[in-house]
């Protein structure tokens, strides 16, 4: 596995974002931690230090400079721990008494890098560390005051390895969440694009995984494998669709080119031709009708402009279709008849698609149902819109196969020997959807009832 592709992940690019503002806020807190601390521990040291200077000051206040220089003298040993610094200096700058040898060249508090006498038994030594001092007149004196910064500088060293540390540690800790999410992201997107590539190469029925984590790449993988299952069942549709196109166009061409056979024989031995070439022009004309149903489909299924509704009025169209069927209905042995229909009944339609899919369900009850059928042809008001209705007498359609024969080249003769080319269905059920009316068929006992709903 491509680690690069790993770290290009959305979960490690999260995880490195969360890293960077968590260093942002170690980084903000462990400023105003260190600030706060040094404050806290520079206000105990200047506590410390007010207290010393105050009992010099008292020291002095009773006993004067002689008796300030002993007690100094006195603290000899205690100032041998390097810890404290005192020093009183006259008005020259010459040290009187204490462990430091030169006064600082501010007034008040400071820090100062500073040398110190640490007194011992076997001999004086001097060391160099920081001090946090205070510098200040006492009578015609100077007396100079401090602690040692040591303790504070070893706590504030601590304080920023303890963040540093605590940044080191979560950092780790994000971005090793931050990997293994995206690693086990990587992993499921690598399974789906193995998948989608057995798909793509044919085989139909493989489905990506899905895990119990039902995480957010799961339920992607499920919308897909519905999509897939959807595309299956499409595919087998259109190979199903196929040999019956296969079917219903070898026919028709089959007869063409024996007739075209027949009609060059009867020319080469003189006779006439013209009935072969009248039912070479009937097969053509079979073969033009299903390629225009087919292209007429499509053009309903795809078209993507809004198609612009009117009112059409349903009595008079309904009495157009009922003049047109009624004799080719008679000549079948069947009765066509028309339900009386109020004037003022109109849907939101297109009066000519309208008409068609009206005319390939009356057609359709003509073709499929036998003589001494009574079919009839009606509209009514409806509680949520307007129903127009083909019912016949027929043999009717079974209820599993109903909504099969809204499918491509159908039919319930599985043999394909009946009339018709299984299109006449498909393009009532694309006009309906293209017209926003729902289509349901029902049993009409005997017979079938086609209804076409308009909302």
């Amino acid at each position: 596995m491509d680690h690069a592709s790993v770290t290009s992940g959305a979960a490690f690019k999260t995880a490195v974002r969360a890293t960077a503002i968590l260093l942002l806020i170690l980084t903000l807190a462990s400023v105003g931690a260190y600030f706060y601390l040094q404050r806290e521990m520079l206000a105990a040291l200047e506590t410390q230090i007010g207290g010393d200077r105050l009992a010099l000051a008292q020291i002095y206040r009773e006993g004067g400079p002689q008796a300030l220089v002993e007690v100094i003298n006195d603290l000899r040993q205690p100032l041998g721990e390097k810890q404290r610094v005192i020093g009183l200096f006259d008005s020259q700058g010459n040290n009187l008494a204490g462990n430091i040898s030169i006064p600082p060249n501010l007034a008040g508090w400071s820090t100062n890098h500073m040398t110190v006498k640490v007194f011992t038994s076997a001999a004086d030594i001097s060391e160099t560390s920081n001090f946090y001092i205070h510098k200040d007149r006492i009578g015609s004196l100077t007396l100079v005051v401090g602690r040692s910064l040591e303790a504070v500088e070893t706590q504030e060293a601590r304080m920023i390895a303890a963040f540093v540390g605590l940044g080191g540690v979560m950092s780790a800790a994000f971005l090793l969440l931050g990997f293994a999410a995206s690693l086990q992201t990587l992993s499921k997107l690598d399974s789906m694009a193995t998948t989608l590539d057995r798909v793509s190469q044919g085989e139909v029925g493989a489905r990506l995984p899905i895990s119990a984590a039902q995480d957010q790449i799961d339920r992607v993988s499920q919308a897909i494998n519905l999509h897939l299952d959807r595309l299956s069942v499409l595919m087998q549709t259109t190979r199903a669709s196929a040999a019956a196109i296969a079917h219903d166009l070898r026919t028709p061409l089959s007869r063409a080119f024996l007739l075209i056979d027949s009609a060059q024989a009867s020319l080469d031995a003189g006779g006439d031709a013209r009935d072969l070439i009248d039912g070479i022009e009937a097969e053509l004309r079979r073969l033009n009708s299903i390629f225009d149903a087919i292209m007429r489909i499509s053009r309903l299924e795809t078209a993507q402009a809004d198609l612009r509704l009117t009112a059409v009025a349903v009595a008079p169209l309904l009495a157009d279709l009922a003049e047109t069927f009624a004799p080719l209905a008679e000549e079948r042995g069947q009765s066509l008849t028309l339900l009386a229909t109020p004037q003022a009944l109109s849907v939101q339609g297109d009066a000519a698609m309208l008409a068609q899919l009206l005319a390939n369900l009356i057609q359709n009850a003509i073709n499929h149902c036998p003589a001494g059928t009574a079919i009839v042809l009606g509209a009514a008001p409806r509680a949520k819109g307007v129903a127009l209705w083909v019912a016949d007498s027929g043999t009717g359609i079974p209820a599993a196969e109903r909504d099969k024969v809204f499918e491509l080249f159908y039919r319930l003769d599985p043999n394909r020997t009946g009339g018709g080319n299984g299109l006449g269905m498909a393009l009532v059920k694309a006009i309906a959807t293209r017209l926003g009316a729902q289509i349901v068929l029902s049993d009409e006992n005997p017979g079938l009832r086609v209804e076409v709903i308009f909302a």
